[in-house]
């Protein structure tokens, strides 16, 4: 499976857009409708389609926080047509490499809702370890040493 990190542009934001996950994961992740728009309005996050065999399977959106200069995913997605086919571990181990390199950083943050614990675990089988700390009333989990 080849996987693709492509910036959202003029040419794909609609169909990133139109991206879902499953009904019973809709609480726990904003549309990316405002994902997109807080990336144009917040330049410290970038927005990334991810594609599989040229395939558009999912979102992402990263940056490194103005106060703390912490490196974040703060969304990831896997379209709900496409979840349980091996595409978002692919994509998520991708997503990793991609924003090291970007900022040069060994270690990256992210969150998931208290009540998310499909999400946590995921997370957990590619190295990210919950730190005690809550952001916005979610549990932070960071990957080192990456």
């Amino acid at each position: 499976m080849s996987v693709k990190i492509k910036d959202v542009t003029q040419k794909n934001w609609r169909e990133v857009e139109k991206l879902r996950v499953g009904e019973n994961q809709r609480a726990f992740i904003e549309p990316n409708s405002y994902s997109l728009a807080q990336s144009c309005f917040e330049p410290e996050w970038k927005s990334v389609a991810l594609y599989c065999d040229n395939l558009l399977v999912g979102y992402a959106m990263y940056g490194m926080e103005k106060t703390k200069g912490n490196v974040w995913i703060d969304r990831f997605m896997i379209d709900k047509d496409f979840q349980g086919k091996g595409y978002g571990s692919q994509c998520i181990k991708a997503l990793i490499n991609h924003v090291k390199n970007i900022y040069n950083c060994n270690e990256i943050r992210l969150s998931t809702h208290l009540n998310n614990k499909f999400a946590q675990k995921f997370y957990e089988k590619v190295g990210f370890k919950i730190n005690g700390e809550i952001d916005s009333n979610e549990q932070v989990m960071i990957i080192k040493n990456i």
